[in-house]
């Protein structure tokens, strides 16, 4: 993708992620992919979007937590999402000109950011049926497995929940 469309492409992106949050729009959730893995993100859950910045890195921190951002003179931790869920290696060489920072929703009161290879755009219920094949998932953040019209797997990430979870706040 040419530079000048990428920038065009998330300028789209970020009004329509901007007029969902604000008005009652069909769409959902915030498409994203982490290492080989497709994740719906809620909306209601999702904060600002941010382009890639190098962390100022944090020594004894999990190997998922890349480390410490600025965004808007505020002090979040990263989250590699992919290598946190363990669908991509931890360190991994990634395109950081696709990647992006994704906040949690001021309301979950929690200063992180997921680290994601790429934005895929918004989704809405109806371009999903459930995946009866999906395996099921032992962690209370990880929604039910679904497919698009394409095949394609993802599964809904509750931010909420997420952000309370004893392994996600153990950092260090």
């Amino acid at each position: 993708m040419a530079r000048s469309s990428l920038i065009e492409f998330q300028g789209q992106l970020a009004s329509r992620l901007q007029a969902a949050q604000q008005t009652q729009s069909e769409s959902r959730w915030l498409a994203v992919l982490a290492g080989a893995q497709r994740f719906l993100l809620p909306l209601s859950q999702s904060g600002e979007i941010s382009a890639y910045e190098m962390p100022a890195g944090l020594p004894h921190a999990q190997p998922w937590f890349t480390g410490l951002v600025n965004l808007r003179g505020v002090l979040c931790g990263v989250v590699d999402l992919g290598a946190f869920l363990g669908v991509a290696r931890t360190g991994a060489i990634r395109n950081h000109a696709q990647s992006r920072f994704i906040q949690f929703s001021p309301q979950l009161e929690i200063n992180a950011v997921l680290l994601v290879d790429q934005l895929a755009g918004l989704r809405t219920p109806r371009q999903f049926v459930v995946d009866e094949s999906a395996p099921a998932s032992t962690e209370s953040w990880l929604g039910i497995g679904l497919r698009d019209a394409s095949g394609s797997r993802w599964r809904e990430l509750n931010l909420a929940a997420l952000a309370d979870d004893p392994r996600f706040l153990s950092v260090v």
